[in-house]
């Protein structure tokens, strides 16, 4: 299989999950805007990724790391499923993205 699919659809998905976050949170004026820009962020990176940016390539995996921090600590705080889903699959989309091979065939456009 090819990695760029898998990877935008990653980072797709966890815009979606951001902007259904937002959503719940929509009464709440920081904690809304702050979801809408995490979720814009990773839309912006799946579509950086889609056209083979050099510089949202690189820089994917720092981002992925952050999402596995953060669902660390989301987990740590109070273990709930999306929690456990976010940090799963930011620890999954790092391993792939650690291979230089990928982060070379994504540079593709």
């Amino acid at each position: 299989m090819r990695p760029k699919p898998f990877v935008v659809s990653f980072f797709t998905l966890l815009a979606v999950f951001f902007y259904g976050i937002a959503a719940m949170s929509f009464g709440e004026r920081y904690t809304f805007f702050g979801y809408i820009l995490v979720g814009s962020v990773h839309l912006l990176f799946a579509h950086g990724i889609w056209v083979g940016h050099e510089t949202l390539v690189d820089l994917s995996a720092y981002i992925a790391l952050l999402d596995l921090l953060f669902g660390l600590l989301w987990v740590m705080v109070g273990l709930s499923i999306p929690a456990i889903t976010l940090t799963l699959l930011s620890a999954l989309i790092l391993f792939v993205l650690m291979d230089e091979e990928v982060r070379t065939e994504l540079k593709m456009p």
